[in-house]
């Protein structure tokens, strides 16, 4: 269990141990019943938003944060987060709620325009995100039961190489 009660040192150490590989101390930080909201997705509990973003942040280089603010329980962040996609970076601005010395909530806005360029050529679905890709764009593809699958990231190829029938969008 955590003994931090400073909201920033909260936040700090989960997106550490987030984009560090460590999950199990990212799950700590987060309260079990956390509520995220992103532009694409939410999520209530919070072995349910792990599970989910788990090959998303498998994708990711580093993250360059740029500003952080904090309102009492309500911390700010603001950050570039460099990923193993033709994006290169994303913007990001977090907005987390502590309560105690977990995270209780999650609201995520990005911009997400860049992931959904126009195709040209030949287009597959990833499917482990479900994004439409470029098969020439491809960041990794697989061979599985005589059929190509193309990915956006090669997280996501990761994702599939277990056990592909379960991946499937």
């Amino acid at each position: 269990m955590l003994h931090m009660l400073n909201p920033r040192a909260v936040v700090e150490r989960y997106l550490g141990a987030l984009f560090a590989g460590d999950a199990d101390t990212a799950r700590q930080c987060l309260a079990d019943a956390l509520s995220f909201q992103g532009p694409a997705a939410k999520f209530s509990g919070a072995d349910a938003y792990m599970k989910a973003s788990a090959h998303a942040v498998r994708a990711v280089n580093r993250i360059e944060t740029h500003k952080v603010f904090v309102d009492d329980s309500d911390v700010a962040v603001f950050y570039d987060l460099h990923v193993d996609h033709a994006v290169g970076s994303i913007p990001i601005a977090d907005w987390y709620h502590v309560e105690g010395d977990r995270i209780a909530s999650i609201r995520t806005i990005l911009d997400t325009a860049p992931f959904t360029a126009p195709v040209v050529g030949e287009s597959a679905i990833d499917p482990v995100c479900g994004m439409t890709i470029g098969t020439t764009s491809a960041a990794a593809t697989r061979t599985f039961g005589g059929e190509t699958y193309y990915f956006c990231s090669t997280g996501c190829a990761e994702t599939f190489d277990p056990e592909p029938r379960a991946t499937r969008v």
